[in-house]
């Protein structure tokens, strides 16, 4: 079964992924628009392309809303503690998207609580877009 060990497994490769790209960037690489940045490496999309699958596999064995919310959190709360490299940082932030129907199986209390968790972690003001989206999901899920 597709779950939060799969998803850990899948952010920790991306993680060594990016970094590596990091470490073997050349001087300059990337400034004025001369050459590849980190973040046109394909790792990138690669790792939202595996996060999709993976979600949809897990959402389709109709996981219960502990599984779900526990799944939720980890995605959520991974750019917290991974600031570096900033490549996949943002990258960690923008794959919040891929979950907006997976919040749809938590029941009332856990996306209260994912919705409390996830305004103390990003205040209101620096979300992004797609944060403000999930924030307003959780919103309705809690009904």
């Amino acid at each position: 079964m597709a779950g939060l060990t799969e998803v850990q497994t899948l952010y920790q490769t991306y993680l060594e992924e990016a970094e590596r790209v990091e470490q073997e960037r050349k001087p300059g690489e990337g400034l004025f628009g001369i050459g590849n940045k980190p973040s046109d490496d394909p790792c990138h999309e690669r790792f939202a392309a595996g996060l999709e699958t993976l979600l949809k596999d897990f959402e389709a064995q109709e996981p219960d809303s502990a599984q779900a919310c526990a799944v939720l959190r980890y995605i959520y709360r991974a750019q917290l503690v991974n600031r570096e490299p900033i490549s996949a940082y943002w990258m960690l932030n923008a794959v919040h998207g891929l979950t907006l129907s997976l919040i749809g199986r938590l029941n009332a209390e856990d996306a209260a609580a994912l919705r409390e968790q996830y305004a103390s972690d990003i205040p209101r003001r620096e979300m992004l877009p797609v944060q403000k989206q999930v924030f307003s999901k959780l919103k309705q899920s809690m009904r």
